[in-house]
């Protein structure tokens, strides 16, 4: 990097600009998408990659206030891109931009850490909200994926009640007790009950291993 680029990062840092790595496998919508970004002054595309094992390299020397990331990609998808962040416990905030609403790939994307997702056709406003969201800790989910998952007909275990089965979907999504309460219409502490009967009959210490091994065995 020249003296005058790392003059003109710290200038943005010292106002608080938000840097971003951006992740695109598409060279034309990857050179689209940052000049976009940067119409807005509160944005900085800082680098750019074009596949998961860039994106892994980039990490490794720069630090980000979020990725934007792509999940389909040849080499190194986003998924595969999660997994290795969390292995190295890196938290950098991770928001998806897809082209698609591939809801089960999305649901496994925030059970490995990604705060949300955006269409790629989302209007410039959205985009660049969901992005000031995610920096500020919020999760960006589209109405679409919650609809999925909350009326989704996959196979249960005996074990898991229709209710749990549900409160479980809401785990998957992130919701917290208090907006899993108000999306169910049930008390904080029935939600609470719920929850820990659920880590007891999938035998995991926490929501994490039980939206994962949900995922992983097909109950959400």
């Amino acid at each position: 990097m020249s003296s005058r680029s790392r003059s003109i990062v710290q200038l943005r840092r010292s106002f608080n600009i938000i840097s971003c790595l951006l992740v695109e496998d598409q060279n034309l919508v990857r050179l689209g998408l940052k000049n976009l970004l940067e119409l807005d002054k509160d944005l900085c595309v800082k680098a750019t990659a074009e596949d998961g094992i860039e994106c892994m390299k980039q990490l490794s020397v720069e630090h980000f206030d979020i990725i934007l990331l792509d999940m389909r990609m040849p080499k190194m998808g986003g998924l595969d891109v999660l997994k290795a962040m969390q292995e190295q416990q890196n938290h950098t905030p991770v928001l998806i931009i897809t082209t698609f609403e591939d809801c089960d790939v999305l649901v496994e994307a925030i059970a490995l850490g990604a705060m949300g997702y955006i269409l790629k056709n989302a209007e410039l406003e959205h985009l660049l909200s969901a992005i000031k969201a995610v920096c500020n800790g919020q999760q960006v989910l589209q109405p679409a994926l919650t609809r999925y998952l909350l009326t989704s007909s996959h196979a249960t275990p005996s074990t898991l009640t229709e209710k749990e089965l549900e409160v479980l979907k809401c785990l998957s999504l992130g919701m917290s007790n208090r907006v899993i309460a108000q999306t169910l219409n049930n008390s904080e502490g029935t939600i609470r009950n719920h929850v820990s009967t659920i880590l007891a009959k999938l035998d995991v210490a926490d929501r994490t291993q039980a939206v994962i091994k949900a995922i992983n065995e097909s109950l959400v």
